[in-house]
């Protein structure tokens, strides 16, 4: 009787500590599971976390730890696992940005992009959270899930900066995901290398976002998510790196579907990763720049250096951007040669671009910062410095007399030759592997982001966004656009469960095909296919030129 007993008490303590176990390493189940539990209360792999109640029942989560803090001995190394934290932690308001310079700019001290973080920056290197939101729910199917990579150069930015509640409306799960920059985020140099099993440096920041997208696959359905359903998409700097994500063996089933918003990097004209012994080249220099110019001690030296001189030269031109090498394991070989190989994670795409991207940063550039609009003479000269022996046949496809004005026939040669046509490259040479939907967003009277008194922006850079992330830093949207805002967020929602943007209530979208070369319009009067656009991007020109080289991040 006693052994009876003994043996009960045995098998009970075994089948605690299994549950214990299971409790540890299983994915928790989604919240709806549990009947009567606080649906604001969700549990994830390092602790409870509480959300916020959003509209007629959507939640949002801001502030969830996805990786260590980097700091200290983990700066420049890969992201670790974030602390177990006892308790439920609070998760209604954003984390911090990652260090970065504020984008307060213009003549009055206002930022030039509408983000909290433009306004603000940070010198917080404790910034690897990611944000949650959720719809309504109305079903106990998990929901599909949209990754949201934010723009800025991979320099500035945050995503905190993205307010994801119209698009989780649409019935998907939205996530958007802080990730290191500038410096810290894709510095290489040799005594970095040398210190990694894989004898490489830089990529911390793609590396952030895939631990990010690993922590999705862990945990996201807790919040209603199917992690069988994730589509990574990004705008700008976001959108490259989504790019070479799909050219990344490190990320393979990390993400099903991808979307691209005016950032290229598979083909001629996108952004091309340096190698990895030019990034670390660059990297020395950077290096010595903030007294680090010893190799033997460069890497002790690098971490004892505050990040706001880290953080001081993150310089406004393309040739300061920051961004990926080739060489560490996160990115082996470029991305076109990636897809010559056949070595990509090929999954439906959603890409495109906006119609007037460049006039931005003409705005920006010349008009407020550069002392005035470009004359003629001024036009034809910046031209020559920047494409050389190229510079008589630009001038030629893009005279000033076609043009209103010298800004708009500049803003039209690096509209074509860093965007437009690198986009449409990309769907092309995607279109051979997988389903591609191209579009161009064509607003000519977007709500703009900065006064530009010599460049009507147009369909400028980014203006997409605020028809897809609410913003109210902006000019409200006039009816007209909230038409149109519903068509697109109805698109990539679609597109974010299926893979088709295609669905009742919209005008048909097309496959993209190199031989129909068909982009979908999206305007305010007019949603639908063109077979313009080559023409009115003078794409057979740029594909044809040696100048294509164009940097976009």
């Amino acid at each position: 009787m006693r052994s009876t007993g003994l043996r009960c008490s045995l098998i009970r303590a075994l089948t605690a500590a299994a549950a214990l176990l299971l409790s540890l390493t299983a994915p928790p189940p989604p919240v709806w599971a549990e009947g009567g539990h606080d649906p604001l209360v969700v549990p994830t792999s390092h602790g409870w976390v509480r959300g916020a109640a959003g509209h007629d029942g959507a939640r949002v989560f801001q502030g969830i730890p996805f990786a260590a803090p980097p700091t200290g001995e983990r700066r420049w190394r890969p992201p670790q696992p974030p602390a177990r934290w006892s308790g439920v932690r609070n998760t209604t308001a954003p984390a911090h940005p990652c260090p970065q310079l504020p984008l307060t700019l213009l003549p009055d001290g206002g930022p030039v992009l509408p983000g909290e973080s433009n306004r603000t920056g940070s010198t917080t290197e404790d910034c690897l959270y990611l944000n949650v939101w959720t719809p309504a729910r109305t079903s106990r199917e998990p929901l599909p899930v949209l990754v949201w990579l934010h723009g800025g150069g991979n320099a500035y930015g945050a995503g905190s900066d993205y307010n994801g509640a119209a698009l989780a409306a649409r019935g998907m799960v939205v996530v958007t995901v802080n990730y290191r920059l500038g410096a810290l985020g894709f510095l290489a140099h040799p005594a970095l290398s040398a210190e990694s099993a894989d004898h490489a440096s830089g990529d911390y920041g793609l590396m952030d976002q895939q631990t990010a997208l690993r922590w999705i696959r862990r945990n996201i359905g807790a919040f209603g998510g199917d992690r069988n359903r994730v589509t990574l998409g990004g705008q700008s700097a976001g959108s490259a790196d989504t790019c070479l994500h799909i050219a990344s063996p490190t990320a393979r089933g990390l993400f099903h579907r991808a979307i691209q918003q005016s950032g290229s990097c598979a083909s001629n004209g996108g952004l091309t990763p340096l190698t990895l012994s030019a990034a670390e080249r660059k990297g020395s220099g950077f290096a010595a720049s903030v007294g680090c110019a010893d190799p033997s001690t460069a890497a002790a030296c690098l971490r004892a250096v505050p990040t706001t001189e880290l953080i001081r030269d993150a310089g406004q031109g393309a040739a300061s951007l920051w961004g990926a090498n080739t060489g560490p394991h996160v990115l082996p070989r470029p991305p076109r040669t990636a897809w010559a190989e056949g070595r990509v994670n090929a999954v439906p795409t959603l890409s495109g671009s906006t119609h007037d991207e460049y006039r931005y940063f003409t705005a920006l550039y010349v008009d407020l910062l550069g002392g005035g609009p470009l004359t003629p003479d001024s036009y034809a000269a910046l031209v020559r410095l920047q494409h050389g022996d190229r510079a008589a046949a630009v001038l030629g496809t893009y005279p000033a007399s076609a043009y209103p004005s010298a800004n708009l026939a500049y803003s039209a040669v690096a509209t074509d030759q860093r965007f437009a046509c690198p986009a449409r490259a990309d769907s092309g040479l995607y279109s051979g592997r997988v389903p591609v939907y191209a579009y161009e967003f064509h607003d000519p009277q977007a709500p703009p982001f900065i006064p530009a008194p010599h460049t009507p922006q147009g369909a400028f850079h980014a203006s997409e966004l605020a028809y897809l992330f609410p913003m109210d830093s902006v000019p409200p949207l006039t009816a007209a656009q909230r038409r149109l805002s519903a068509t697109m967020t109805a698109y990539w929602a679609r597109f974010a469960a299926t893979g088709d943007p295609n669905g009742p209530g919209t005008p048909a979208w097309p496959r993209y095909t190199p031989d129909r070369d068909g982009i979908q319009v999206l305007a305010p009067d007019r949603v639908g296919p063109t077979t313009g656009f080559v023409t009115d991007h003078h794409c057979a020109f740029w594909q044809q030129s040696s100048a294509l080289r164009g940097v976009v991040r």
